[in-house]
Formats: C-alpha cells, structure tokens, sequence
C-alpha cells in the first residue's frame, strides 16, 4: 500500500499538469482570435497602400512602412487628426471628472444616510440603465440648439456626467465600508461633506478607478452623440473623423492609411487600460453588489 501511494500521487500531478496544458492551450487559441483583427490593423498600417489588398494577404509586411502614420498627420485631408485627439482627450478627461464628482455625491447620501424615499430614489435613478441614451438625444439637441452649444465641449460632457452606472457602483462600495470610521469621524465634528472627501473617497480608490476606466472608455468611442451635435470639423472627435476617413479612404483604396488612423485613435485607450488594468480588476472584484 505505501509503494503506491507515490504512484497515485504522481499519476494525479501529471493528470493536472495535462489540464493546465489543455487550458493554456485553448486560451491562447481564443486570445489569438481577439487579437487577430487588432495585429492585422497593425500591420497594415505599416503595410503599402499598394500591397495592403495584395492576394494572398501576408502578416508582415515586405517593406514595412510609416509612410501611413506620416500621412495622417501631414496631409491637408488628414491633418484634423491631431486636432480630433485632443478634443477626445479634453473631453474625456473633463467627462470623467465631472462624473466622479457627480456620482460620489449621489452614491454617498443613498449609501450612509437614511432619508425618506430613500430607495425609490435609488430604484428610479436604477431605472436610467433600462433607458436608452438615444432616447434622449432629441430632446438634449434642443435644449443645446436653443442655448447655442452646438460645437460646444460641453455639449459632450454634461450629458456623460450624469451617470446612473456610476452613482450605483459607488453606492455598492460605498456600503462595504465601515460605519465606525465614520462615526469617529462625526464625533471629531467632520461634516458630511469633509467624511466624503476625507474618508470615503480615499478608501474608494479601486471604485473610483474602474469608473473613471469606464466612463473615459465610453466617452473616448462615443460616436453618435458627437456626430449629432459636433458638425465643425475643428471640434470633431476621434470616431467622428475615423468615419469620415472609412468614407473618403474606401473610394481611394487607402487602406494602410485608414488602418494607421485607427492605430492612432486606438492607442490612447489601451493606455489607459494597460495603466489601471489592477485598479480595474480590484474594484470590480470588491464592488460586488452588497445592499
């Protein structure tokens, strides 16, 4: 019996050492076919005009090129570029900001204090995810027409920075916190407001990163909205321009150039994430949805 106990031992390690091969194997299987559109956008950029619709395709390029990325941002047709990632950035940027603000003061009453009507509050403001923004877009395009903020970054940012994602994901981090330092907090004489910013917001750190990963995300692509209201082409935004780039490129077979475009405007995002890519992971593990 205890010759072959080591033997059972051994046949279990290699049965696991089997599974972990059979799992690397079909993941990195599945992460190729993610990452096939992206490597093929990357190497068409640096690929010929000439050569990119060559049959059969080839992965990498036979006289790799940044004649492309050098188009993008010398040409008259494409020297909006730059002027797009800076508005995208300014806007984004500003988006997340205000929509930080906004949600942790929402999240902070419907989380620590009791009022009346408390959680209809909640349920109602719940309701904005069931609500698609399209719904909206009419009447918002109004209401700015009729203030003259058409081309206007405060067009895209007002209506980002009210996010009902947002207000319930920092309520549900909000409530795992302890009340006891809070309520040493008001015994030291802390105001609400003080115990927010002082107590809650710096123990909400993961919370606040993957919303503001969230909302850069999604203001960063945003499309139709800025399409609707952004008619100028020095107040565009990168998707907008993008759009009108497949439109004008498709008729003239640019498709390195095109490709190189779309590196560009991808580059910033993935940035991003790559940063706070263990903020991100942390607070949507912690978050849960407690209450």
């Amino acid at each position: 019996m205890e010759s072959k106990h080591p033997v059972s031992r051994q046949k279990r390690r290699k049965h696991r050492d089997w599974q972990k091969l059979i799992l690397w194997i079909s993941l990195t299987f599945v992460s190729l076919i993610f990452l096939f559109p992206i490597l093929w956008m990357i190497s068409s950029s640096l690929t010929p005009n000439s050569e990119v619709i060559q049959y059969p395709p080839r992965w990498i390029p036979s006289h790799p090129t940044l004649a492309n990325y050098i188009e993008v941002f010398t040409t008259a047709r494409t020297v909006r570029v730059g002027r797009a990632l800076f508005n995208s950035a300014f806007v984004s940027v500003s988006t997340v900001i205000l929509t930080l603000l906004v949600a942790s003061l929402a999240a902070y009453p419907l989380a620590r204090m009791e009022f009346k009507g408390k959680n209809a509050l909640f349920i109602f403001i719940l309701i904005g995810f069931m609500v698609p923004a399209q719904v909206t877009f009419v009447s918002l395009f109004l209401i700015f027409n009729s203030v003259g903020w058409l081309n206007t970054y405060q067009a895209l940012i007002l209506p980002a920075g009210a996010s009902p994602f947002g207000v319930f994901l920092l309520r549900q981090f909000f409530l795992a916190i302890p009340k006891d330092l809070e309520d040493a907090a008001r015994i030291d004489g802390c105001s609400r407001l003080r115990i927010l910013f002082s107590i809650i917001l710096p123990l909400s750190k993961p919370a606040l990163a993957t919303l503001s990963i969230f909302t850069f995300l999604g203001s960063w692509n945003s499309f139709l909205w800025p399409l609707i209201v952004m008619t100028d082409p020095k107040s565009m935004t990168v998707p907008v321009i993008l759009a009108y780039y497949v439109a004008s490129f498709q008729s003239s077979f640019k498709w390195g150039t095109l490709m190189a475009v779309a590196v560009v405007s991808s580059l910033p995002a993935v940035i991003i994430f790559l940063i706070f890519q263990k903020q991100f992971v942390r607070g949507i593990a912690l978050t849960g949805l407690k209450g």
